[in-house]
């Protein structure tokens, strides 16, 4: 069975991914957009790795 690493869809590669990206985008401070918008998509990802999963209950009733 093949790993996260190996399928590449680990959450937390998303998170390293934006990580990169805002660290790169810190080097050029005098781009602010560009540094919002890598500062967003950090922020993004890190909720969505880090919120807790419904349970499996609350995931069958929004199916109905």
């Amino acid at each position: 069975m093949p790993t996260y690493a190996e399928r590449g869809d680990h959450p937390w590669e998303r998170v390293v991914e934006t990580t990169n990206e805002l660290l790169a985008a810190v080097g050029d401070i005098k781009n602010t957009t560009l540094l919002e918008t890598a500062l967003e998509a950090f922020g993004q990802a890190v909720v969505a790795v880090s919120q807790p999963r419904s349970s499996m209950w609350a995931r069958l009733r929004g199916r109905a």
